[in-house]
């Protein structure tokens, strides 16, 4: 029995398609962690960076081809993943561009085909790819139907998606790695993504520990995982044991909204001494742990400024800039609307009553206006004289004698 994985990172793309900065620094820290002998313990490792699509294609035949029925095989994408009107999904190389991805980019159908026809039983395919869509009215990067189930999915194979079938994924402003990449690295090299403690890490435990950290940062962004009852039992990675491994599991444990309480280190400053931890590597652990929740109340920070400062400069707010601000807070922050519902009432709470006493305010002027013109007009109208009579003017039914 083999372990053998095909990581493609692809970072450069034709015209129309933005670049990937993380895209090859994932593949670099995937292979880390699966050639480590402790930790993957991955015989053979590619590394295809930045491919055409001919080479993309090749290695993808070569690596499901030379499998056999007892091996594990892998399959890492990290790049731009693209739909056609039918939503179906295609992943971009580096000649791949906007007006002509249906011919430059590899097709999932052919990674299906590749993976359907080949002998191994346990096949994991990790997709770590920022979907968007090439629709007829132009590009579009976020909400697009994918079924990848339906178009990767099978008996056997796991597949792992860093966002949903209908969201796009985020890549991280100022990080060397993409969001779902980092904590599926990190479940593997500290151990915390085995959860029950077995000393092995189970594709779904890592799947479960990188979804977690991803929406602690960014709850809008939901990875995604598909598999069957083979699936479950694939095994990726042994968990390293060592005092740091076991005094971040206890940190994992006595989180809670995103800090640790003056309770939690009742208990932790006793294991970190019982462990031989220096209070530099206790709080180098703690920090780690505490991190996604430290960004997203930074995200939240990021959100509460901006949406003052367009109520400070025009109250309400119109379309245009409402559906600005939506994008920013979901595409570029991640955030859900009831993440920052209370931000939003908070802020508009003074402004609205302002809003409202400045308009009863109007209405009144315009009452009193309305009054006044009335008053002036019936002070300004002559009373209505008598009409005077023709001067050959006779009575009605009047009778001489």
């Amino acid at each position: 029995m083999a372990k053998i994985a095909l990581l493609i990172g692809v970072s450069e793309y034709g015209e129309g398609i933005p670049p990937l900065s993380s895209a090859l620094n994932d593949v670099e820290a995937m292979q880390r962690v699966l050639q480590n002998p402790k930790l993957g313990g991955f015989e053979q490792v590619e590394r295809l960076l930045n491919p055409d699509a001919i080479a993309m294609r090749k290695a993808i035949q070569k690596l499901f081809k030379e499998a056999s029925k007892e091996d594990l095989v892998l399959f890492f994408f990290s790049g731009h993943g693209i739909t056609n009107d039918e939503g179906h999904l295609y992943l971009a190389t580096r000649n791949t561009a906007k007006d002509d991805f249906e011919a430059t980019a590899v097709d999932a159908n052919f990674i299906q085909g590749q993976s359907n026809n080949c002998y191994a039983k346990r096949q994991v395919l990790i997709l770590d790819a920022c979907y968007s869509g090439a629709y007829a009215q132009g590009w579009r990067t976020k909400s697009v139907g994918v079924d990848i189930k339906k178009q990767l999915g099978a008996e056997g194979r796991v597949v792992l998606t860093s966002s949903s079938a209908t969201q796009t994924s985020f890549e991280q402003e100022g990080s060397t790695l993409s969001l779902y990449t980092q904590y599926l690295v990190e479940g593997i090299e500290s151990g915390a993504a085995d959860k029950d403690n077995s000393g092995t890490i189970f594709i779904h435990e890592l799947h479960t520990y990188a979804k977690e950290k991803v929406q602690a940062v960014k709850p809008k962004m939901t990875p995604d995982i598909i598999l069957d009852k083979e699936g479950f039992n694939i095994i990726i990675a042994n968990a390293p044991r060592n005092s740091e491994a076991e005094y971040r599991k206890l940190v994992e444990r006595y989180v809670q909204n995103g800090s640790l309480s003056e309770f939690a280190y009742l208990v932790l400053k006793p294991k970190q001494k019982k462990l031989g931890l220096t209070d530099e590597q206790a709080e180098e652990i703690e920090n780690e742990v505490l991190e996604p929740f430290r960004r997203r109340f930074e995200n939240l920070e990021s959100y509460k400024q901006v949406f003052a400062r367009a109520v400070e400069q025009k109250y309400p707010l119109d379309e245009h800039t409402l559906k600005i601000l939506k994008d920013y807070q979901q595409d570029i922050l991640g955030l859900r609307d009831e993440d920052v519902e209370e931000i939003e009432k908070e802020i508009t709470s003074v402004r609205e009553a302002e809003y409202q006493k400045l308009k009863e305010a109007e209405r009144l002027k315009r009452q009193r206006e309305q009054q006044e013109k009335e008053v002036r007009l019936r002070i300004g109208r002559k009373p209505e004289e008598p009409k005077e009579r023709p001067i050959n003017y006779r009575p009605t039914n009047f009778r001489s004698w």
